[in-house]
């Protein structure tokens, strides 16, 4: 099994709407770690790493068009970012690490 990383920006309806949660669950569910950060112009910094094929699964998902949550959260564009300039996963405001430290609210169902 080969796996790698990637970086990359989503934008769309990405932030309040429980994104962040949301894709570090779906990462760690597909075997992934990850991490993701939001931005000031509205969009969030990704990070994953681990198998390629679940990495392309979990991209593909969420450019599929469809909500990844009950809140709303759609991606509209996933942008790659070049390794080194891309934000290291101990920097990111949430991680695989320590997604389960925060008080998300618990009326959100995940799709992703």
């Amino acid at each position: 099994m080969r796996k790698s990383d990637a970086y990359f920006k989503v934008t769309g309806m990405v932030q309040g709407v429980m994104f962040r949660q949301t894709f570090i669950r779906g990462a760690q569910t597909r075997g992934l770690k990850a991490a993701a950060s939001n931005l000031s112009d509205g969009s969030v910094s990704c990070f994953v790493y681990g198998p390629t094929d679940m990495i392309d699964d979990i991209i593909a998902k969420l450019l599929s068009g469809e909500p990844i949550n009950s809140w709303g959260a759609m991606v509209d564009k996933v942008i790659p970012v070049p390794d080194p300039e891309g934000i290291p996963f101990e920097d990111h405001q949430v991680t695989s690490s320590n997604v389960g430290t925060f008080n998300w609210s618990q009326d959100v169902e995940m799709y992703l």
